[in-house]
């Protein structure tokens, strides 16, 4: 397993397209064409720390760890056609598909992620730096800075009006003909973001204060999600981010927040398009390589204070995660082996 790190995101983004294999064919201010012909490309348009939209079609070629040590805050939106990515569902590794339009509010203070050979991604994708929507795209529409806080950070969505991924896909034809330009670059952001805001579409979004009543299908059975119960669904994502390392099971949590075991399921998987265990997990791997990397602590305290009674089972989930054991991963760190 190859580490490595970044300290912001250009950073990670080269350090990304050189570990899955791509070659730097054209570095052209503002444009990046990375491309493989085994591999497949990658190409961006504009800059991480403004506007930046991108297309992608491309294979991990081997697995990697990369950890990233910024606190960055974007508008991410886009649509996947193909992405196959691994999960950690009820302590199994899985493969899930999201194909898919998507939005959120992504905000990301440091972390590890986890790549695997084999992962394929096919996508357009639009990422406007958050600092730079509030003090330049948000006054130049002359409204207020706070006319995005109907969504909720990290929910994303995947149900958009017709307007924002006709927009998507106008952009996704421009980067394919290689015809953006800086100032389409900056109309484009600025019209998607004034749709976005249009009061008639904030029912497509999920407010944490204001929504519809919503009907889930769990294979044939249908589940009713009220406002109420959203509230205590993103209660749940807030309780794990802060205590994962004491979650046990998810009818303990749908106790604790008064809502129905199902209905906390069926309702998280469709706010945050991943499982509660994936999540839980998520979190606790990344504490314990953090903690790894951090202090000298043994594996079996490392074990606990990541919620695993059994430090087996916990050197077994590293090892689903990272592709290698606790104690190989900390020996990248401390020069031995």
């Amino acid at each position: 397993m190859i580490y490595h790190q970044a300290k912001d995101p250009d950073s990670y983004q080269r350090l990304f397209y050189q570990q899955i294999g791509l070659k730097h064919r054209d570095a052209k201010a503002p444009q990046n064409d990375w491309s493989d012909d085994e591999i497949g490309s990658i190409y961006t348009y504009g800059t991480m720390d403004t506007i930046q939209f991108g297309i992608g079609d491309y294979t991990i070629s081997q697995d990697f760890l990369a950890e990233f040590q910024y606190d960055t805050e974007y508008l991410h939106a886009g649509i996947i056609y193909e992405g196959i990515t691994y999960s950690l569902v009820e302590n199994q590794m899985q493969q899930s598909a999201t194909p898919s339009p998507f939005l959120a509010i992504e905000h990301a203070c440091g972390g590890i992620n986890c790549w695997r050979r084999g992962q394929h991604f096919k996508g357009v994708e639009i990422s406007i730096e958050m600092e730079y929507l509030k003090n330049k795209i948000l006054p130049y529409l002359g409204v207020s800075d706070d006319s995005l806080d109907f969504l909720v950070k990290n929910v994303r969505h995947v149900h958009l009006p017709k307007e924002l991924t006709d927009l998507i896909l106008q952009i996704q034809r421009l980067l394919e003909a290689r015809s953006m330009t800086p100032e389409l670059l900056l109309a484009l952001g600025t019209t998607f973001t004034a749709l976005l805001i249009r009061p008639d579409f904030k029912q497509f979004f999920f407010t944490g204060t204001d929504v519809m009543s919503e009907r889930i299908f769990v294979g044939k059975r249908q589940i009713l999600i009220r406002p109420d119960d959203y509230k205590k669904i993103v209660a749940a994502h807030d309780l794990m981010r802060e205590k994962a390392d004491s979650f046990v099971t998810i009818y303990a949590l749908s106790q604790t927040l008064g809502i129905g075991e199902q209905k906390l399921k069926a309702g998280f998987q469709q706010l945050y398009q991943q499982t509660i265990w994936d999540y839980a997990n998520q979190i606790r791997m990344t504490k314990a390589a953090s903690l790894l990397k951090n202090t000298d602590k043994t594996v079996d305290e490392i074990a606990r204070l990541t919620g695993y009674q059994s430090p087996a089972a916990f050197r077994t989930m590293f090892k689903k995660w990272s592709q290698t054991t606790p104690r190989k991963f900390r020996s990248y760190f401390s020069g031995t082996d």
